[in-house]
């Protein structure tokens, strides 16, 4: 059930981040999100949202990239993406020790 709950956690907080590329690239028009390969189609929401997994796991993949203010917001997301999965990583051990890592009495 733990394991569950910082999965979807963490899907949330990359589609807080694909709202953010959004509206940055359409809303503020700051920066852009390109495909690599050339003639490709302008990027679709799914697309925002599979840049914004990848980069939040710090995967890095390669095949989207983002252009202007865009490589701010990314840099951010991957920090605080690798952030949040290593205090996840830690708390998942406590729990599996057999700790409570909520509670005072831990």
């Amino acid at each position: 059930m733990t394991i569950g709950a910082i999965t979807v956690a963490h899907v949330i907080e990359a589609l807080i981040y694909t709202f953010a590329f959004v509206w940055a690239v359409r809303g503020l028009q700051i920066g852009d999100l390109r495909p690599s390969g050339p003639g490709t189609p302008d990027p679709t929401l799914m697309d925002y949202f599979y840049f914004s997994l990848v980069n939040f796991t710090t995967l890095g993949r390669g095949d989207l990239n983002p252009d202007g203010h865009l490589r701010f917001i990314t840099g951010i997301e991957a920090f605080h993406g690798f952030l949040m999965i290593t205090a996840s990583g830690s708390f998942m051990l406590q729990v599996m020790g057999g700790k409570a890592p909520l509670s005072d009495t831990g």
